[in-house]
Formats: C-alpha cells, structure tokens, sequence
C-alpha cells in the first residue's frame, strides 16, 4: 500500500482555506480608542489591521511605541508596516499606502447647554476653545489668529475644563472624546457633545515602507483582505463592538 505525505502547507490551506504566507513586524501607538496595548484586541484599528492581515496569511507582530519613532524605524525598514496615519505627501515618498480601513472626525466639542452654532470659523471668535500643545489642527484653524485658543497637554485636561465651564468649546476628535467621558469622566456622560460641521475628517490608512522590496504585494493583499472584510460585514461588526458612534 502506497503512503502519502501531505506538506503541511496544504493540510493548511484545506483546513482553513488560507495559505500562510509569513509573519509581519508592525509598528503602532497607544491613541485610545483606535489603537491601545491595555484595550481589548488592542482597539478597533488593530483589530481591523490584524483581521485583513489574517486573511492574507500573515500572523502579525504589534509594537507600541511613539509614533515619531514608528514612523522613523518603518522608514527604515525596521518594521513591514506601521498604522493608523493620515496621508501626506512627504510621508508617501517613504511608504506605500494601503486602501484606507478607518477615519478620524476631529470636531468641536461643546456642552449641551449651551447654544453655540456654526457655519465659518469666524463664527467662533467670540468663545475661548482649548487645543492640545503641539497637536496639529486643519491649517485655516491654525493660522486664525482672531480665534481665542488656549492650550493644555491633554484632551482629557481639556474635556474637564469644558464640563466645568471654563471653556466653551474645546477640539478633539470624536472618538477620543467619547471613549473619555466612558471611562475618565462619566460625570459628564450626557452634558457634552460634538457639534456639526466636522473641522476635519482624516482618513487613516496602514503605510508599508518602501526600502522593503515586497511593500507593494503587502498592501495590494491588505487591500484585497480589507474589502472581503467590508462586504461580508466583519468591519461593521468591529465598529459595532466598541460601542462608539462616528
């Protein structure tokens, strides 16, 4: 009787339908809820990220780290990919950009007492509105210089002095914002709210280091994974998990 050895490889593939293509080194931050080491499944944006490179074969390796350094090591092709960033046009001379797979709604937030509206920018020049140091807003934001801002290190520093008043309108991105008032501040659960329009809606996309010669099939499998993953509802569901709303 004749025996036959099946690789391992195709037993693979015929359990899981899924051929193992390597392991993948990737880079990130703690920006809670995107992305975080303590969150479940190390936030939503991971969550994603690690899904699509699943599908495609990869086991992945996450790195927390800052993200001036993330961005540093992946340009140099210490890591094979590095997440969640905005487009730009320098960082795409270095990297490879993925379909994007979230976005990021930076908003004004305000208490829900007050009446505050707006259409242009120089509606808001009467109210003082706290910023973050160093944080980079939309540039007509940034330069109008006839808006009162006033800085402090944090969102959350920020979110606590707009609940007690002593602001009247802060800058955030929306998540954050809610992600903050359910696990820091649930005082002020119900007594703040973004307000339309967006400043900004960013889209955020995984970068795949351009030293490393196989970026470009990394992202084009990434993309491929990440649109199996929106028909079949897994990125909806993800979302779903995580109680927040865009």
């Amino acid at each position: 009787m004749r025996r036959f050895v099946f690789p391992i490889a195709f037993i693979f593939i015929f359990m899981t339908g899924t051929v193992y293509a390597g392991n993948l080194n990737v880079a990130t931050l703690d920006w809670e809820p995107y992305v975080g080491r303590t969150l479940t499944n190390q936030g939503f944006n991971t969550e994603i990220v690690t899904e699509a490179f699943k599908r495609a074969g990869y086991t992945v390796k996450i790195d927390f780290m800052p993200f001036d350094k993330a961005i540093e090591e992946a340009t140099e092709g210490k890591y094979d990919a590095v997440y969640p960033e905005y487009y730009s046009k320098e960082r795409a001379q270095n990297f490879v950009y993925s379909y994007f797979f979230s976005n990021s709604l930076l908003v004004l937030y305000k208490r829900r007492s007050s009446a505050i509206i707006y259409k242009t920018l120089k509606d808001l020049s009467p109210y003082k509105i706290g910023v973050v140091k160093e944080y980079i807003n939309p540039d007509e934001f940034d330069k109008a210089t006839y808006l009162k801002k006033v800085e402090d290190e944090s969102d959350e520093v920020n979110l606590r002095k707009l609940a007690k008043g002593e602001l009247d309108l802060i800058v955030i991105d929306k998540l954050v914002a809610q992600y903050l008032i359910k696990t820091r501040l649930p005082e002020a659960e119900g007594k703040l709210e973004a307000i339309e329009p967006p400043l900004a809606i960013h889209e955020l996309f995984v970068l795949f280091p351009k030293k490393l010669p196989n970026s470009e099939k990394l992202a084009r499998e990434f993309n491929k994974a990440y649109e199996s993953m929106q028909k079949d509802g897994t990125v909806k569901a993800i979302m779903a998990g995580t109680g927040l709303v865009k």
